[in-house]
């Protein structure tokens, strides 16, 4: 009997035991994108970092330098001005990064849910689609000393000559602006996918119960659990500013750029033995975006806890404010104070695409009038004659990237209804967003070369879809969760397939979503500079890279159509998107 049980017991083992071998080795499809994903996302990574090290190191047989040496280590710390770029880009990066956390907390305490929020987020949806580069120049032109905003304010008083002072200036303020006024919307964007998974109204009806106030109990409760929702998101912003380059070529100091202008410049120079201290400076700004990420983590968990240990040692009131009240009408007052900053942001922004579309159809503009005093489209019949190319490139680079990253993203979710594990993918998929472009894609093409390949379009559609893949996968989560499985439940109770399931019902009520997130794919694949530049090797021009080509020029007009160009063709994707009928079959908000 005991042999019997025995081998019963080995027998019932020994078949789990094939069945989980033969299920961890089925190759589903999801399971081989998800595998292809992951390859995308490591495979140029690492080998973007392995392809830095060597040159760092003296490393370059191509250049003739075949033993391991220090001369590239020497050459990049005798470069002049180094400690002032180091200066420039902490100042702006962190700046940046601080002031956009700021804004979105503030919309946070004051906005979110309200239906001042839901006008506000319609407001900021041309922003967050606009590239970087557009907005910076429409920002320039927008704040000069004989810009819009100065016209504004000189005009009660008839003043013919614009005041002087420097614009950018020379400590990267202008530059941390910039891209605060950028990165804010995306942030908020994140914010409101985090909101879409909390249980906020629950939270809200106990803590009113309890006696808080609305706005404290967004500042007690919901601030917290969003923040950590948006670590990481918070940490890509942070990684893009201080590595950006196109936007610190317009908004940046000119005399002395930050260290990843000087990485570009070093990487593109005559003397290909340049790119010795380049991989030096690449490496170099990629390990101050680590250390200056764990600080700030740091710094953020210790700022929670400080947080969580406030809540719970403070009592609640005892009774709801009322109207009318000290504590009520300061809360209010605080509030509204928010709400008016929080306007003026959202119309400088919109003032910065209106000033482009202006100056590209000005004739003659002359301070200090407030409009053009003659019109015309000669600057756009000039400016299209040699951007054909470059709108072209930018339209189908644009359109494969989009299309590839939301079906990948299709996938990953897929895959992850499959396992049930994503934590560790998703450190992978923010992997490049938290590397410097200007660091792991110069080692990418180092890389790249050595391994036969040639600049051009496969490396440019790899680097593209190393930035939009993750963009796409985060404005298409909140949706996908909120999904109302029970549809697909009771299809497949009636007999369909789960890939019959998904096309037939939930990509089918799911396009708006699907829609918005290409969209947001397609917007980030056009506001691209950097993998462009670096791994097309300038056989692939498009609006971003002949944009700011010409904004190193002397006529603004033509800029002014460039950039455009540049703003209004995310812009209109969309406002298309925004078109596609919405589905029923998304489980009620939580909040």
């Amino acid at each position: 009997m005991g042999a019997t049980l025995s081998q019963l017991i080995q027998l019932i083992t020994g078949r789990r035991r094939a069945e989980s071998g033969t299920a961890s080795l089925s190759l589903t499809p999801a399971r081989v994108l998800r595998w292809l994903v992951l390859l995308l996302l490591l495979g140029p990574t690492a080998l973007g970092l392995a392809g830095l090290v060597a040159p760092a190191f003296g490393l370059w047989p191509t250049l003739g330098f075949e033993n391991i040496s220090g001369v590239a280590w020497q050459r990049w710390w005798a470069l002049p001005g180094l400690a002032d770029g180091f200066r420039l880009t902490l100042i702006s990066g962190i700046g940046g990064t601080l002031l956009a956390i700021l804004l979105t907390l503030g919309w946070l305490s004051a906005a979110a849910g309200t239906p001042f929020g839901e006008r506000l987020e319609r407001l900021l949806a041309p922003v967050l689609a606009m590239p970087h580069l557009a907005l910076a120049l429409g920002l320039l032109w927008l704040a000069a000393p004989s810009g819009v905003l100065m016209r504004l304010l000189l005009a009660p008083f008839e003043v013919l000559v614009p005041p002087q002072f420097p614009l950018p200036d020379a400590h990267g303020i202008t530059l941390a602006i910039g891209l605060a006024l950028k990165e804010a919307p995306f942030l908020m964007l994140m914010a409101q996918t985090a909101l879409s998974r909390l249980p906020v109204t629950a939270q809200m009806q106990a803590g009113q119960a309890l006696g808080y106030s609305l706005p404290q109990l967004r500042w007690r409760i919901l601030m917290p659990q969003v923040m950590r929702a948006i670590a990481l998101p918070i940490g890509a912003v942070l990684a893009y500013s201080l590595a950006v380059v196109d936007v610190a070529q317009v908004l940046g100091p000119t005399r002395t750029p930050t260290l990843a202008v000087r990485l570009v410049e070093l990487w593109r120079d005559s003397d290909p033995t340049a790119r010795l201290p380049a991989s030096v400076g690449a490496l170099v700004l990629a390990l101050l975006v680590i250390v200056t990420m764990a600080l700030g983590a740091a710094l953020g968990r210790q700022l929670l806890n400080w947080h969580r240990d406030w809540t719970l040692n403070t009592p609640p009131p005892g009774m709801p404010d009322v109207p009318g009240s000290s504590g009520s009408a300061r809360v209010d007052s605080i509030g509204r104070a928010i709400r008016v900053m929080l306007g003026i942001v959202t119309v400088i922004s919109l003032l910065a695409f209106a000033v482009i579309a202006l100056q590209s159809l000005a004739r003659v503009w002359f301070f200090p009038s407030l409009l053009p005093t003659r019109w015309g489209l000669e600057s756009w019949q000039q400016a299209l004659a040699g951007l054909g190319d470059a709108f072209t490139n930018s339209l189908w680079l644009a359109v494969l990237v989009a299309t590839l990253s939301v079906i990948l993203s299709i996938a990953v979710f897929e895959r992850e209804r499959e396992s049930g594990r994503l934590r560790g993918f998703i450190v992978c998929l923010y992997l490049p967003l938290l590397l410097p472009q200007a660091s792991f894609l110069f080692g990418f093409q180092v890389g790249w070369l050595s391994l036969g390949a040639n600049p051009g379009w496969p490396g440019v559609v790899i680097g593209h879809l190393l930035f939009a893949l993750p963009y796409a996968w985060l404005t298409l989560a909140g949706p996908w969760a909120r999904f109302d499985v029970r549809l697909e439940q009771a299809a497949r109770l009636l007999g369909s397939s789960r890939l019959e399931v998904l096309i037939g019902i939930r990509l089918r009520l799911m396009l708006r979503p699907l829609a918005i997130s290409w969209a947001v794919a397609f917007a980030v694949s056009i506001a691209q500079y950097v993998p462009t530049v670096v791994l097309g090797g300038g056989r692939v021009p498009t609006l971003t890279t002949e944009t700011l080509a010409l904004a190193t020029g002397a006529d603004p007009r033509l800029t002014a159509v460039a950039a455009c160009l540049q703003a209004c063709l995310p812009l209109l994707i969309f406002l298309l998107a925004r078109w596609v009928p919405a589905g029923r079959a998304v489980t009620p908000t939580r909040g």
